[in-house]
């Protein structure tokens, strides 16, 4: 391996980008002061080829900087290599492999600055790593102990052990290739030693099958003799079948024949039932019309009083039609009356239905006023309540007043009183005290009266403090009693706006009332009774009831009868049945004769065909018992299709048998070429 060149950045004592090129020069001496980064230069290329210098992980790292890197490019066996390995910090190694593609300068030196890398680099970081020391056919231990001596261990190689240092020898002088050799070569062996064994095993199953030869011979001519013979009983067989063939052909004609024999005689049978039937229905046909003839002149007579009926019936359907264009006149006065009326019935309904709602709405308005005193009385006794609540508030308000002053006057006056206390201390201890006033010095006397003065004061001071103290619980009893009085009737006010908005809703409830009940007597009721009267004595629609008096006078005067139609009209449909008899009994009279010729040919048809079908039947009788008999005789076709298809089924086995004998006698030939083949391969 001959370094090109390396670049570092970021590496132990090299923060800032290095690049260092090892291609103009063959022996180079580093020299510098400690700490310049001499060692760092080789543990960058033994971190960067092998993952390993004198500190590892973070602490390569420059303090100053959050990436170490290093790039080194060197030769080996005639290619260019570059190796980048990187270290974020807190992060994972990265690392790269590559391989220089394209060929330098004429001194056979390649540029590995601007030609074209090929990524060696392998999916894991591990498996890259594995990848550089394949190809360097070196790891770090032979590394540091071979090509590159750490500082003060220059001696580690003679410190091995005799292992070791065999193992480290083999690595460097590549006699590990010896030993691919001898595993290469026992492999080699191996499979050459399988194989001889496994030709001999093939010719020793060559040899025994070879001693079978004489009993294939004797098995094969065997079979063939039996297939011979088969053969033989198969080709009798098929000939006997072919016979009972054609006779089975003979029984199917004559099969044929005496179907159609059946069907001759069942056709004829036919025919004459049909005729049979056709007879019936024309003497049935003749029994008809002579009962229509027998009746002739009831038919007549029927048929004639029918005709006049239907004069009649025509002349008053002249008359009807009359009387329906006078029935249209009436329609016009009868629809305004009824139209009339129809309103008048809507305009009583809905009078009804108010005087129905005005008495129901009346029977509320005792509840409607009971309820408009209790209202008032609610809300009297609220305003009561609400005049308490306002007394309350202003003695509460005096309350808190006094509460306030006898509060405020206590610290006061428990501060006079620690005061006048300590002058009284101050003066009990002090002789020659001076006047609080004047500023003069006090005998023993004044002192004395000064002091019963001072506490005589502070007990006046103690009183009133302690009576305070007692005019405070009291006025906090009585604030406290006050205040919960004041809550009781919190909701007075809300109660008399509450009574004040019921009662006006119930005054002007009870106003409307009272106002409908008016509107009603002053113009509902009257109107009810006089749309009465006029229904109860149809007075309504004048002019159309004059209108249609006319009419019904002019009706008067056709002099239609409805009933008198409705009986001819039945009398005229009653008699129609006799127009269908008339008809009847002049086709009967014209049929009679033809019919009459028809039942004699009829009657001849039947005995000629009675004579045939007696005929036929005597033919088909002979001609089926005739087939019978041949069936009787004939032989068992199916049981002869079993034999030939058994032999033939045999006869194929066999065959396959012989060609499979066949087959087991040529392989001996083949065999025993093999066998000389396999004799010579082992040799």
């Amino acid at each position: 391996m001959i370094p090109l060149s390396i670049t570092i950045s970021g590496f132990l004592s090299y923060r800032d980008r290095t690049e260092l090129d090892f291609s103009g020069f063959d022996l180079a001496c580093i020299a510098g002061a400690n700490g310049a980064g001499k060692s760092s230069l080789l543990d960058a290329i033994t971190w960067s080829l092998f993952g390993q210098a004198r500190k590892r992980d973070d602490s390569l790292i420059n303090s100053k900087e959050d990436l170490a890197e290093v790039s080194f490019i060197f030769t080996y066996e005639g290619n260019v290599y570059r190796v980048i390995r990187s270290k974020p910090r807190n992060k994972t190694t990265i690392l790269e492999f590559h391989i220089l593609q394209e060929k330098g300068d004429e001194a056979g030196k390649r540029d590995y600055e601007s030609g074209t890398w090929k990524p060696l680099t392998e999916r894991t970081l591990r498996d890259t790593e594995a990848h550089i020391q394949e190809t360097l056919r070196l790891d770090y231990e032979t590394f540091v102990n071979a090509s590159f001596f750490l500082q003060g261990k220059a001696d580690q190689f003679t410190q091995q052990r005799p292992g070791d240092r065999k193992r480290i020898l083999s690595s460097i002088l590549g006699l590990e290739i010896w030993e691919d050799y001898r595993q290469q070569a026992g492999d080699l062996r191996r499979t050459i030693e399988k194989d001889i064994h496994a030709i001999e095993g093939r010719m020793q199953e060559i040899t025994s099958e070879l001693t079978e030869e004489e009993v294939r011979k004797s098995r094969l001519q065997e079979l063939q003799k039996e297939l011979n013979d088969l053969s033989q009983n198969r080709a009798i067989q098929e000939t006997t079948l072919e016979t009972i063939r054609q006779i089975a052909a003979t029984l199917v004609e004559q099969e044929r024949v005496v179907g159609i024999l059946a069907r001759q005689s069942e056709e004829a049978a036919q025919n004459l039932s049909g005729i049979k039937e056709r007879l019936n229905s024309r003497q049935e046909e003749r029994a008809s019309f002579n009962q229509l003839l027998s009746r002739e002149q009831d038919i007549e007579e029927s048929y004639a009083a029918w005709q006049k009926s239907r004069e009649s019936l025509e002349s008053w359907e002249a008359v009807a039609a009359r009387f329906r264009e006078g029935e249209k006149k009436r329609q016009g006065p009868l629809d305004e009356i009824n139209a009339a009326q129809a309103v008048l019935l809507q305009e009583r309904q809905t009078l009804e239905d108010q005087q129905r709602e005005i008495l129901a709405l009346q029977s509320q308005i005792p509840e409607i006023e009971k309820n408009l005193e209790s209202v008032a009385g609610n809300a009297k006794d609220a305003e009561h309540r609400l005049a308490r609540r306002k007394l309350l508030l202003e003695e509460l308000q005096i309350a808190q007043k006094n509460q306030a002053e006898a509060k405020a006057e206590n610290p006061r006056l428990k501060n006079d009183m620690e005061e006048i206390k300590g002058r009284i201390d101050q003066l009990s201890k002090t002789e020659g005290a001076t006047c609080p006033l004047c500023g003069q010095l006090l005998s023993q006397s004044d002192r004395h009266a000064l002091i019963e003065s001072l506490n005589i004061q502070g007990r006046e001071m103690g009183d009133k403090y302690r009576a305070n103290l007692d005019l405070v619980e009291q006025t906090d009893e009585k604030v406290r009693d006050l205040e919960n009085q004041i809550e009781s009737l919190s909701t007075a006010d809300s109660e008399l706006r509450k009574y004040e908005k019921t009662s006006v809703q119930l005054t002007s409830n009870l106003e409307v009332l009272n106002a409908q009940k008016d509107q009603w007597e002053d113009k509902s009721a009257p109107r009810l009774a006089e749309i009465t009267t006029s229904i109860d004595q149809d007075t309504f629609a004048p002019e159309a009831r004059e209108r249609l008096a006319v009419v019904n006078e002019e009706l008067k005067g056709i002099g239609y009868d409805a009933a008198a139609h409705d009986s001819v009209r039945k009398a005229e449909s009653d008699g129609r049945q006799s127009e269908v008899e008339m008809r009847a009994l002049e086709k009967a009279k014209a049929a009679m004769t033809p019919l009459e010729r028809e039942i004699i040919d009829l009657e001849s048809q039947i005995v000629n065909l009675e004579d045939e079908v007696s005929r036929k039947g005597a033919e088909h009788t002979k001609a089926a018992e005739a087939l019978e008999i041949s069936r009787q005789k004939a032989p068992d076709q199916e049981a002869a299709e079993g034999v030939l298809l058994n032999l033939q089924e045999r006869e194929n086995r066999l065959r396959m048998e012989v060609g499979a004998a066949k087959q087991k006698v040529l392989v001996l030939e083949d065999l025993k070429s093999r066998f000389s083949a396999l004799d010579t391969e082992r040799t």
